[in-house]
């Protein structure tokens, strides 16, 4: 009786071990704010977690600062100005703006995806009312999940800006735009000057599970989607997430600004 307890034991001990040895344990990268003018600047932290080159645009306290919100304590806040804004111009793209924050090929581990992994994005925004809407046909994009290297023009994911909505849209090939499907909507009125939670889980594979929720709050769901999709690019390397502003000039573009907080990367 005693060997037999002992060897139930032992075997409960083994089954353990082996569930432990097997288990991928998900870990969670969040990249919050300090606060204004106490510190670590935004540009500081952001190259805390994503890398000493974490920032398509410009990278000045103008563009890319710290707040504070009644709701969500500190806050890190993105603003372009108006078309005269330069600073924020894409480079040699001049018809864009971009004031965006990335993981990159040179990122640790932790923020970016490669291929077959199981990555979880969740954060909290709020598009400062008034926020523009741009006119039919000029992108406005406020997060993005891209590929790197290979097929990666176009992002695989977005959270777009568009035709009075706040669109969750899929593009399975990145050389041309002429795939992209909107997965989910919500009137962009539901979250004009609203705090809201968005979570996006993306299986990065070719056929890759994919879920996204956006609600209030208060726990009120504004949109969601959850199904199969083609979540890797051909030539890829990483999968990585961008959060921040990236749109297209228009005629009397007026500024954006976007608050974001309590960013978690979870793999």
């Amino acid at each position: 009786m005693k060997k037999s307890v002992k060897s139930m034991i032992t075997g409960l001990a083994l089954a353990s071990t082996l569930a432990i040895g097997t288990t991928v344990f998900a870990a969670t990268v969040t990249i919050n704010s300090d606060g204004p003018n106490t510190g670590k600047t935004a540009l500081e932290i952001f190259k805390q977690y994503l890398g000493p080159d974490p920032v398509d645009g410009p990278t000045d306290s103008n563009h890319l600062y710290e707040s504070t919100s009644t709701y969500v304590g500190n806050v890190f806040q993105f603003k372009v100005g108006d078309a005269s804004d330069t600073a924020a111009l894409d480079g040699s793209n001049t018809d864009r703006q971009r004031v965006e924050v990335k993981a990159y090929k040179s990122s640790p581990s932790n923020v970016k995806a490669t291929q077959g992994e199981t990555v979880t994005y969740k954060w909290q925004f709020r598009a400062v009312s008034p926020y523009p809407m741009p006119p039919s046909g000029n992108f406005h994009h406020i997060f993005q999940v891209k590929a790197q290297d290979g097929d990666d023009g176009a992002p695989i994911l977005t959270f777009t800006v568009g035709d009075g909505y706040l669109l969750f849209r899929h593009s399975p090939i990145g050389a041309t735009m002429d795939q992209v499907e909107t997965l989910a909507k919500t009137s962009f009125s539901n979250i004009d000057g609203t705090w809201v939670e968005a979570t996006v889980t993306v299986q990065n594979t070719d056929n890759g599970n994919l879920s996204m929720i956006l609600k209030k709050l208060d726990g009120t769901v504004l949109m969601s989607y959850s199904g199969k999709k083609d979540n890797w690019r051909d030539g890829a390397t990483i999968n990585r997430p961008k959060w921040g502003i990236y749109r297209k000039i228009y005629t009397n573009m007026p500024e954006a600004k976007l608050q974001i907080a309590n960013i978690q990367i979870t793999k």
